[in-house]
């Protein structure tokens, strides 16, 4: 028996079709088919396919084989007592018969035990395995027959498919798993590319993360600029708490400083027995075992660490490490474009909202760009794009600008009044031109306002200078001619001459007087005092200076504050400007004087050097004169600048006012155009005092002068002046101690201080000793002594804070005539009287 009927290969074979429906299209590429294999073996004994061989191979050629021993034994065994029975029962006719019946049915036996029953168990497991169970086994232990070998070695092939269905089922999964983490990271890359929302991105990363890998915790940590702590940025999986607000720390022993410090991913197998850093509380309260930390890197600094984590111990495979480095550096470049973004938006930010007007040009001149505050220039001067206002020459600027490389020098433009200075610079690798553009026009203005102010102040000082010595001379000259008209019995051509020398020296000192206004170096007695009146006091006298062809306008306000100033230094400045205003209106016309309150801000002060903010009250002469231009109005406060006619004016009057009110903290603005007239406008701090009262009644000129018999101590470094105020003083009775210095002074003071009632001093002297050092220390020693200072200047000599407190000095502005020194003398001797006002002194 060496072969299979038919049907049953055919029964075989036609089971390929289900072995082809569970392998699907792997199995096409199968180079061999089971069903077809396992038929060749049954049908051919002599094939030559020997692709699966059992591990004991039988010879099924050779005729002892175990199959066909088995048969021939069994019907051995059938036939052995059929012959036995014919034997001893001598059945010789039925023989023939019996042995057959029991080859027969031994031969049935056989074959149903020896083939059909494993050859039934194979089909079997054949069907099975079609079917798709690649687990099935045809349970045959015999491997001594060649069916038994034919079980063994399809047993074989079935756990060889099964095993190659299960690596390649674990291929699949892994490449699955490939394939979603490539999405996974694909995805997040455009998502970082598109996306403006980085927290999205963020929240994204971490959802995808955790559902890729199968993880219950997720997060990523952002690195703090201290270096020093983490913070959460995106989390998955966390008990409640753990949010943007929480913070992790970084420092070097710390999880995060590690992982950060090792820069290396961070394979976690087990939490609790981690001995490399300290775990964060928060990992120890969810539970967590196993994880993976690494860091997200970018160009500069690290952003931060991305972590996942699980509850149950999971060893990482290197699949799932790279994945999670891929997405990290998602993230770092998601990061890293944030970060550059913010930066440009800030250089943006800086050239769209620069207070300075900025522009770029293409190399044909073209504007490519500019921020809003060049547009507000270019509006500002009624221009609708700042095209308009770009220096006529743009092309050929930006052509040499790109060509050489370098910036050309600034260069100004006018455009409707206003002053434009520019700067070209050049970006060679962007072919561009940055171009920036300043209103310089307030500037320019500043700088022409202070240079005529400290050309005021040199002119000033100058003044000072000279006013001071020739106040000396002039004092000698008034002295002297006082005492000779004083002599009785001068014939009268002496007379004469000395009166014309005494007015001749009167005037120079008004003009000195006028030049120490000037220049702040004259001695002011404030008070306070109330505008108002000191305007309407001068009403009448104005009234008579003015003439018949010019009205005087004066309405004062009913509540003006008052202000604290020198009365007669108050109506110097407001007769000089109704002067000059009169001067400016030979036709006629109207001059308005009016006072108010005005509060002036930092807006203000910004555009007026000399301004100061607080409250003030403003002084307004207005004239419908003929005007000024520019250049006039930059040039009327210097002293001797006139446009009058020669012997009209000395060009000291605004030069006086400006000094005054330099010296009153006050300031002057004017505003004048040829043929439309002139406002000066005068401001002077407001006081807070509530009441004042004013004086404003004149001296009465006297020739009568009272003497006394009283000692005066007189220091005076100027010989000849001393003389004659030591002349002047013994004519009036007194006895009089004379030196040159203060040092001199002091040694009279040792011999003769029990003696001496009044010390008449100059401000400045030689050897050391000042008029006001020198009072100081006398005072010290006798508190009583009276005290006179007499100066050509100065403010910065002495103190009208030290006249005031000690309410005994006194002091005398040079020139001073015979009459006033006595009078002065006498009226400190005295205690009675006001202080005698700078610039006001008295006629024979």
């Amino acid at each position: 028996m060496n072969a299979l009927p038919t049907g049953y290969y055919d029964a075989i074979t036609r089971k390929k079709r289900g072995w082809r429906r569970f392998f699907g299209t792997s199995l096409k590429r199968t180079p061999f088919i089971v069903s077809n294999f396992l038929a060749k073996i049954v049908v051919s004994e002599s094939s030559d396919d020997t692709a699966l061989k059992p591990s004991k191979a039988v010879d099924v050629q050779n005729g002892f084989t175990g199959l066909r021993i088995r048969l021939v034994g069994t019907v051995f065994l059938a036939v052995v007592p059929a012959l036995a029975i014919i034997y001893f029962f001598k059945l010789g006719e039925w023989s023939g018969f019996l042995v057959g019946l029991a080859a027969l049915a031994a031969a049935w036996y056989g074959g149903e035990r020896f083939i059909m029953r494993q050859l039934r168990m194979i089909l079997s497991t054949t069907q099975r395995l079609a079917e798709g169970d690649l687990s099935s086994r045809t349970g045959v232990n015999d491997t001594k027959s060649e069916l038994g070998q034919l079980a063994h070695t399809f047993d074989s092939m079935a756990q060889s498919l099964l095993q190659r269905a299960l690596e390649r089922e674990e291929t699949e999964k892994l490449l699955l798993a490939r394939a979603q983490q490539q999405a996974v990271v694909a995805a997040l890359g455009q998502f970082a590319m598109v996306s403006q929302d980085f927290s999205a991105l963020l929240s994204q990363a971490i959802q995808l993360v955790a559902q890729t890998l199968e993880v219950q915790f997720a997060h990523i940590l952002e690195l703090q600029p201290e270096n020093e702590s983490l913070a959460v940025r995106a989390g998955l999986g966390w008990r409640s708490g753990f949010s943007s607000a929480s913070a992790i720390d970084a420092r070097r022993r710390s999880m995060g400083g590690f992982v950060l410090g090792h820069g290396q991913p961070t394979l976690i197998a087990g939490l609790h027995q981690e001995r490399r850093f300290i775990a964060p509380n928060v990992l120890l309260e969810n539970g967590v075992v196993s994880g993976i930390c690494l860091v997200v890197a970018t160009r500069q600094r690290p952003y931060g660490i991305l972590g996942i984590y699980t509850k149950k111990a999971r060893q990482f495979t290197g699949d799932e490490v790279q994945f999670l480095l891929a997405v990290a550096n998602a993230i770092g470049m998601a990061a890293e474009r944030r970060r550059a973004e913010n930066e440009l938006q800030k250089l943006a930010a800086f050239a769209q909202l620069n207070p300075n007007p900025a522009l770029e040009l293409a190399p044909d001149g073209s504007i490519t760009y500019f921020n809003d505050t060049a547009l507000r220039l270019a509006i500002s001067v009624n221009q609708n794009h700042p095209r308009a206002i770009l220096p006529p020459n743009t092309n050929d600027i930006v052509k040499a600008c790109l060509e050489q490389g370098d910036c050309p020098p600034r260069f100004e433009t006018k455009v409707e009044g206003r002053t434009f200075s520019w700067s070209f610079h050049p970006v060679p690798a962007s072919r561009v031109v940055h171009c920036y553009v300043e209103d310089s026009t307030e500037r320019l203005s500043l700088e022409s306002q202070l240079r005529q102010s400290q050309k005021m102040e040199s002119i000033g000082q100058l003044a000072a200078g000279v006013a001071h010595d020739f106040n000396n001379m002039l004092t000698i000259i008034q002295g002297h001619a006082g005492m000779l008209m004083a002599r009785p019995g001068m014939p009268s051509q002496a007379l004469d001459s000395a009166q014309a020398v005494f007015f001749a020296s009167e005037r120079a000192a008004s003009l000195t007087r006028q030049l120490l206004m000037f220049s702040r170096k004259n001695v002011m007695q404030p008070k306070y005092i109330d505008l108002r009146d000191i305007v309407a006091n001068m009403s009448k006298m104005l009234h008579r200076l003015l003439g018949e062809t010019v009205t005087l306008d004066f309405n004062p306000p009913k509540e003006l504050p008052l202000v604290q100033g020198d009365t007669g230094m108050m109506e110097q400045v407001i007769m000089n400007l109704c002067v000059n205003a009169r001067d400016a209106m030979e036709r006629g016309g109207t001059l308005a004087v009016t006072l108010g309150a005005i509060d002036i801000g930092q807006d203000y002060v910004q555009t007026h050097p000399e301004a100061r903010a607080g409250n003030h009250v403003c002084l307004r002469v207005s004239d419908t004169g003929c005007g000024m231009d520019t250049y006039l109005i930059s040039r009327i406060f210097e002293p001797f600048f006139t446009t009058k006619e020669v012997g009209k004016g000395t060009g000291l009057g605004l030069a006086t006012v400006y000094g005054i009110m330099k010296q009153h903290n006050g300031w002057v603005e004017v505003t004048s155009q040829p043929n439309h007239g002139t406002t000066f406008n005068v401001f002077f701090p407001a006081s807070n005092a509530n009441t004042v009262k004013t004086s404003t009644e004149d001296i009465t000129p006297s020739t009568t002068v009272v003497g006394g018999k009283e000692t005066v101590l007189v220091v005076e470094d100027e010989p000849v002046l001393r003389e004659m105020a030591q002349m002047i003083l013994e004519e009036c009775g007194y006895r009089v101690f004379a030196s040159g210095n203060g040092r001199e002074a002091l040694d009279l003071w040792e011999r003769h201080k029990n003696s001496v009632d009044l010390l008449f001093t100059d401000m400045v002297m030689p050897a050391g000793v000042s008029g006001v050092e020198l009072a100081n220390k006398l005072l010290e020693q006798q508190n009583e002594l009276k005290v006179v200072f007499a100066s050509g200047y100065t403010v910065d000599d002495i103190s009208t804070d030290f006249l005031e407190k000690n309410n005994r000095a006194r002091f005398l502005q040079k020139p001073y005539t015979r009459i006033n020194l006595a009078r002065t003398i006498r009226e400190t001797l005295d205690g009675t009287g006001e202080v005698q006002r700078t610039g006001r002194s008295l006629a024979v």
